[in-house]
């Protein structure tokens, strides 16, 4: 690491996880990658992360004395001295050659304004972590031009956590720059559970999702955005033992709208549609059904974006047999049956659409699904933007 000069800024906020972020921090120093630096911004810790500082010489550290949620790494990205930035949490930390394929691929796409890495859980079977969008990318792997972030303002400062890279996507795309996952780009994720509560996590889950749809969605979509977070996080709420914190995020989300809707900025169609990847998802979605000559399909899993999909798929005149989801028989949503899993019979549809527009988990649930049924035609609408060979190592 090179202490006067360097291409990109790794940037990780930290709270009270001392021995989690120590792990993180050896295993970035035995990164092989070239003129990169290390910034921790401490949202005031109390059990002694500040300690680390002499083990770790070579990383700035940042001490904010209070905890600023998500907005601590605003602090970092005006601090840092790269052109590129890549958000870490303290239990992430990038596979070699990444950091160097980041600054090449900035440097190659003037374009680009962010880019979601593949972001794989450190534990095996090494799944990938749940989380993000075609154009959107989240924050245990997201790099991002470091002009393009504090052109658009940097995270909001209200979120305290979660949904804030949603927002910041928002106005990347209203400001002309382009959101797109690579999948070459690796990060691994311990996800460690210390310090999360599920409570916590679901209010502000619901809380922020009211403010961001009331922020930038189109006027005529506004409302089906507002209910698809009610509803589909009231199932998260139930699955996770979090409906205490689900209501009270209800409740802070519509008491807020009033406030929220006084700078109103609404993406245009175009903009909503790249946010979701629907460009991408009809292409893919035409080409695979003209091939495979599909009219009939079921849809694998109620996953992130599943009500957008199945708008496309009824656009595009292909019939819809039923959703198959876990363990659950909740009659229709949507118009449609939802049915569980082993209720599938695959002699009934042409082939079977992956459920979701996340490109991660879309590819565990395509590969699960290819060796289940592995004479069934199958798609995932949301690939991965790849300019060199993915390999996927054991973790440091």
């Amino acid at each position: 690491m090179d202490d006067t000069s360097c291409d990109c800024s790794l940037i990780i906020p930290t709270y009270n996880r001392r021995e989690v972020l120590a792990e993180t921090l050896t295993s970035i120093e035995s990164l092989p990658d070239r003129r990169y630096e290390v910034i921790v911004v401490d949202n005031g810790s109390t059990d002694g992360t500040v300690e680390l500082r002499e083990k770790h010489p070579d990383v700035r550290w940042i001490e904010l004395g209070a905890n600023h949620g998500a907005a601590a790494r605003n602090v970092g990205a005006v601090a840092a001295r790269g052109r590129t930035l890549l958000m870490l949490d303290d239990d992430s930390w990038p596979a070699d050659g990444t950091v160097d394929g980041i600054v090449a691929l900035f440097d190659r796409r003037p374009d680009l304004g962010a880019a979601a890495c593949r972001v794989r859980l450190a534990d095996v079977p090494h799944r990938h972590d749940a989380g993000g969008l075609p154009g959107v990318f989240f924050n245990c792997g997201g790099a991002i031009r470091r002009e393009a972030f504090l052109e658009a303002g940097g995270f909001p400062i209200d979120f305290d956590y979660y949904v804030e890279e949603y927002d910041l996507c928002c106005r990347l795309w209203q400001r002309g720059w382009r959101v797109e996952p690579h999948g070459d780009l690796l990060v691994w994720h311990r996800r460690v559970t210390a310090n999360r509560d599920n409570n916590r996590m679901l209010r502000l889950l619901v809380r922020n999702n009211f403010r961001l749809w009331h922020r930038y969605a189109p006027a005529e979509g506004l409302d089906d955005l507002i209910a698809e977070t009610v509803e589909r996080y009231r199932r998260v709420a139930e699955k996770e033992n979090a409906l205490d914190g689900y209501f009270v995020g209800l409740d802070e989300g519509r008491a807020g709208v009033a406030a929220v809707a006084s700078w109103r900025r609404p993406l245009t169609n175009d903009q909503f549609e790249s946010l979701f990847g629907l460009g991408d998802v009809r292409q893919v979605l035409s080409e695979w059904a003209d091939n495979h000559r599909v009219r009939n399909v079921a849809i694998w899993r109620r996953g992130k974006g599943c009500e957008q999909l199945i708008s496309v798929l009824r656009s595009a005149s292909i019939r819809i047999d039923a959703i198959y989801d876990q363990n659950v028989n909740v009659g229709l949503w949507h118009g449609l049956s939802v049915l569980c899993e082993d209720r599938f019979d695959p002699e009934t549809v042409d082939g079977i659409v992956v459920g979701t527009l996340s490109p991660g988990v879309a590819e565990d649930l395509h590969d699960n699904l290819r060796d289940r049924f592995p004479d069934m035609p199958l798609v995932s609408v949301v690939p991965w933007v790849l300019k060199r060979p993915v390999t996927v190592a054991t973790p440091a």
